[in-house]
């Protein structure tokens, strides 16, 4: 097992820049457990090479702002050096075009559903792959154990995302989820800009009944997150950031937005008077777009990826990037539901 290097600079996050790799660190709550258990405390999240990566599903435990106690379903690694480097979100995969993929997912000791629901999958979201390495019950994969093997090209260079195919909205608002990036060196995509720094962000949401419901429960008819996060944190305020990212003044920074959430979401970059910045929006749901785009929002739907490209100012300071997460019955923003990062220059 191959553990990319990585580079923790910041209290809440960690980013290199290129020529290394990032890992984020979760400040609230706990980290890896075994079996069904949890506990312990939390660490980076880890970055693997796809081509050669085992994982497995473990229980970890997340103590939220409010106090309250959530069980998460995660997948950690599970190479033979033992179960370790559980995170939420899930490790973060790596592929370079033209490289074979070989994922697998160990099911020992992995905590699940009762039948029909039972087992798990990974589903390589957002990349063309042949229907037996796809991770989807319904067209003919396993749930008790596979690899995942695959190869993609340079179309895919930008953010995707893996997640559990089994009981999927059960599954996935468990925390069963992950970045799957595919790089070439530190270019946006094929045919794009380079950058200096690179910052995967994954957003999630958390309804905590889900997380305690079982079979067909009747609690799924109705959605009602109560905790809103990047990277698996809440960051509530710009003085208690979700994440923080440390970078030279002057450079680039890659953000990579990787839509685990269940409901919609707006990303913003404020600076420190409040007041919105522009950045190059290059790629959608991990392919290049007709031509860049220069914006000051974007609104990420469940499931959407986006690969954007920020220059920071010469002079030092921070900017704020945000993500707003909006009640689909009525667009506004939920109570808490305004999740904070920074960038420090």
């Amino acid at each position: 097992m191959k553990l990319i290097n990585q580079l923790i600079i910041a209290v809440g996050f960690a980013v290199t820049a290129f020529g290394a790799t990032q890992a984020m660190h979760n400040t609230g709550g706990g980290g890896g457990g075994g079996g069904m258990g949890g506990g312990g405390a939390a660490g980076p999240i880890p970055v693997f090479d796809a081509q050669n990566v085992t994982l497995m599903v473990r229980q970890i435990n997340r103590t939220m702002s409010d106090g309250r106690s959530v069980n998460f379903w995660v997948f950690c690694e599970g190479g033979m050096s033992g179960m370790g480097n559980c995170s939420l979100p899930s490790p973060v995969l790596e592929l370079q075009p033209g490289q074979t993929a070989n994922v697998t997912l160990n099911m020992m000791m992995a905590p699940q559903e009762s039948a029909p629901y039972n087992g798990h999958t990974i589903h390589p979201h957002g990349l063309d792959v042949p229907t037996s390495e796809d991770g989807v019950p319904e067209t003919g994969a396993g749930v008790n154990g596979d690899t995942y093997t695959f190869r993609v090209d340079s179309r895919y260079i930008g953010s995707h995302a893996y997640h559990c195919h089994v009981h999927t909205v059960k599954h996935l608002e468990m925390g069963m989820y992950g970045a799957f990036i595919v790089k070439s060196g530190n270019r946006i995509n094929a045919n794009g800009p380079t950058y200096d720094y690179e910052w995967n962000i994954v957003l999630s949401t958390v309804d905590p009944a889900y997380h305690t419901a079982t079979g067909d429960s009747t609690v799924f008819a109705d959605y009602n997150p109560r905790y809103f996060l990047m990277n698996g944190n809440e960051g509530l305020s710009r003085s208690a950031p979700a994440e923080v990212l440390t970078a030279a003044p002057g450079t680039k920074v890659a953000i990579r937005l990787i839509g685990m959430h269940s409901v919609n979401s707006i990303f913003e970059i404020r600076d420190a008077n409040g007041s919105r910045r522009s950045f190059v929006h290059y790629n959608i749901d991990g392919f290049a777009l007709p031509s860049p785009r220069t914006v000051s929002s974007l609104e990420l739907s469940p499931g959407q990826t986006m690969d954007v490209m920020v220059t920071l100012p010469t002079g030092s300071g921070s900017w704020y990037p945000e993500v707003s997460y909006r009640d689909l019955r009525n667009n506004n923003v939920y109570n808490n539901g305004r999740v904070y990062t920074r960038i420090d220059f």
